[in-house]
């Protein structure tokens, strides 16, 4: 009698790279979190949260990260690893170009601070870089969840029970982490002795200009604005 198996399908691919920048280069970004933790934890209305995410805020440039001196070093590597990743899965000749949408701030409190499952339906991948964490700390790991519950419609089988091995990944000081946007993830508790400072991107994927191909979007180039008819 042939013995049972299960087999998971549809596995996602998520890159894990450990960067090691320049000193002075490391320096310039992790003056960059601590600026803007400094700037924005001390505002009353800010005082009581356990983390800030600067794309949440609603505050003019603290989505453009991207566009500092201090994160052209982090561009230029991130820029490598995502033609890496996209060879991987779609061959050497995937023709493709990448977009930062944009880049922001995360800083993690000493106690507690946590990030709320979401997932980032603007973009199509999304990458997250360590700018400063605590040697021999795990805590504040960031964890993946599977797309839906398994056979909804009858029972109910929760992503902790269905994920695969690799859902969890371990915060370490100048990893580079890059995923589909639209898998949705967290942060679980980070218990330190001082703040976690990481830079968040949303990356968009586009054909070259003046080429698109069916299925894929096609360069912001190509496009044309739908303009409101004006007054009758």
């Amino acid at each position: 009698m042939a013995e049972n198996a299960i087999h998971w399908l549809f596995p996602t691919p998520v890159l894990q790279a450990d960067l090691t920048p320049p000193s002075d280069v490391a320096l310039a970004m992790l003056q960059q979190l601590a600026l803007f933790n400094q700037k924005v934890f001390s505002k009353p209305e800010f005082r009581d949260r356990n983390n800030l995410t600067g794309d949440l805020l609603g505050q003019a440039g603290l989505d453009q990260l991207h566009r500092l001196e201090a994160f052209q070093w982090l561009n230029q590597h991130l820029a490598i690893h995502v033609d890496d990743y996209l060879k991987e899965l779609l061959g050497p000749n995937h023709a493709l170009q990448v977009h930062i949408q944009k880049a922001w701030p995360v800083v993690c409190a000493q106690q507690g601070g946590t990030i709320e499952p979401h997932s980032h339906r603007n973009a199509q991948l999304s990458a997250v870089f360590y700018v400063r964490t605590e040697p021999d700390n795990p805590s504040g790991e960031l964890e993946f969840q599977a797309p839906d519950d398994y056979f909804s419609h009858v029972m109910a089988i929760p992503y902790k029970d269905a994920a695969v091995s690799g859902g969890v990944f371990a915060p370490l000081q100048h990893r580079l982490l890059l995923f589909p946007s639209d898998l949705r993830h967290q942060v679980t508790a980070y218990e330190g002795e001082s703040p976690r400072y990481s830079v968040s991107y949303d990356l968009a994927i586009t054909t070259a200009p003046g080429q698109g191909r069916e299925m894929r979007m096609p360069h912001p180039m190509d496009w044309v604005p739908l303009c409101n008819p004006g007054p009758a």
